[in-house]
């Protein structure tokens, strides 16, 4: 592990006004890493050390031991968004609507920053562009000792070639940095992180009710909806129309005349149903 530095200084009580008048709300606070094996095992050591609190960050320039959805391998040079932000232990952060709920939040800060960005289910962020989605970050849960943390990784400047992709990857990959908001410059990591967070962290404070509102405000931002999709679920494929989420996050898909709910599995665009 390499030097590290922090924003806000953690001597300073850096605070914001309440969006209720009630008083002052913290500013998240950013740990800076250089080369780690894993921004969300750094995460789980400064949180056992009293040093995380919620809304807190890990970022760091690199990984060694990146790992995304099924503990694959996520390639992890500079240039790139790897960074582990500890969640609330409160809805819709408390079961199984804690993926999508966060991947709407990081999205929609994405979208604040200028980039048309969309909601694979269950885990997965993705660019709209005019020859179609390509797949632009990936969000994973781990919890240890009542510790949520949402380890997040952004494709900033650097993206896996297609033949660098696994086999049955749903989709192509893309970079901010190749598709950049006209009239600003090229996105750094690190300056790019502070600024998601701190939309993420007021939109959570200012959406007084997002636990009851993040599966609406998510199915606005869902990939397919409406179309023909496959969803493979371990050994298991099934086809059917994608309707929306579940309160509980899970996957709303109409088959044979009858809406079946799904909690797990991966999805990509199927052929159209005869």
């Amino acid at each position: 592990m390499s030097s590290v530095c922090h924003s806000p200084e953690r001597g300073e009580s850096a605070s914001v006004p309440a969006a209720n008048g009630g008083g002052s709300v913290r500013l998240p606070f950013v740990w800076r890493f250089g080369e780690v094996s894993s921004s969300l095992d750094v995460a789980f050591l400064l949180s056992g050390r009293g040093w995380l609190d919620v809304w807190d960050s890990v970022q760091a320039v690199s990984q060694t031991s990146g790992r995304g959805q099924l503990r694959r391998h996520w390639v992890s040079p500079p240039g790139n968004i790897y960074a582990a932000l500890r969640l609330p232990s409160l809805p819709p952060f408390d079961g199984t609507a804690a993926a999508p709920a966060m991947g709407l939040l990081l999205a929609c800060a994405l979208r604040a920053e200028g980039w048309p960005v969309l909601l694979k289910w269950p885990n997965d962020l993705v660019l709209s562009l005019p020859d179609g989605p390509r797949k632009l970050a990936g969000i994973l849960l781990e919890e240890r000792g009542g510790v949520l943390l949402a380890g997040i990784g952004v494709n900033v400047s650097f993206a896996p070639p297609d033949n660098a992709l696994r086999a049955d990857a749903a989709l192509r990959a893309a970079s901010l940095d190749r598709h950049p908001v006209p009239g600003r410059p090229a996105p750094l990591a690190e300056e790019l992180w502070q600024r998601l967070v701190k939309h993420v962290h007021s939109a959570y404070n200012n959406g007084h009710s997002l636990s009851e509102q993040w599966k609406t405000r998510a199915e606005q931002l869902l990939l397919w909806r409406g179309r023909d999709v496959e969803l493979i679920d371990g050994g298991r494929s099934v086809r059917g129309r994608l309707e929306g989420l579940t309160p509980a996050g899970g996957l709303r898909l109409l088959r044979n005349g009858r809406c079946e709910e799904w909690l797990s599995g991966s999805l990509r665009l199927s052929e159209r149903l005869s």
